[in-house]
């Protein structure tokens, strides 16, 4: 079974976020998603129990939302917690944006060699070109989508568009984003 690791902010879940995982899952690329709301440094970021709450609202059956605070006390993103992860994940998700920071990331090379990384191409980055002049070594560990999801997280908690029903509801009934 090919098991994905889907790692973002989530914040909030948007149809976007959903798009991208229900095409991986009807593509065959994988075959089961895990999503795995982080922390970061955002300052209007909501609490990890209400993203959690928000992306369970619309995940469906191939699909599972981890809690990072099982594998991470303060609830960042690292290699450590994809050591603890014991789910024979095999690939991870990230749009291009993220990825070229990719390099900043400690052990991103232990990262490419124990997975295929996923990379959902972002507005017009050049992401083969990329790749070739950066990770020419390491090719084989990529899969692009070229497929172009609009919409994100940042312009979503601005305007409260292109965010699943169930989500705004939740969105609403809890007072977030205002």
């Amino acid at each position: 079974m090919k098991k994905c690791l889907y790692v973002g902010s989530f914040n909030p879940p948007t149809n976007a976020h959903i798009e991208i995982a229900n095409y991986l899952l009807k593509q065959k690329i994988i075959d089961y998603l895990y999503f795995l709301p982080v922390n970061s440094s955002k300052t209007n970021l909501i609490s990890l129990d209400k993203r959690i709450n928000m992306l369970n609202l619309v995940k469906n059956k191939q699909e599972e939302v981890l809690n990072i605070l099982t594998y991470q006390e303060k609830g960042f993103f690292n290699y450590d917690v994809l050591t603890k992860i014991n789910l024979n994940i095999t690939y991870l998700v990230m749009g291009s944006d993220l990825f070229f920071k990719f390099n900043t990331f400690s052990n991103y090379l232990d990262i490419l060699n124990n997975y295929i990384l996923i990379i959902i191409k972002r507005d017009n980055f050049d992401i083969n070109s990329y790749l070739q002049n950066n990770y020419s070594n390491y090719l084989d560990k990529f899969i692009i989508i070229e497929k172009q999801f609009k919409g994100s997280s940042t312009d979503s908690r601005k305007s409260l568009n292109n965010i699943p029903k169930e989500v705004l509801v939740y969105i609403k009934n809890n007072n977030l984003y205002n």
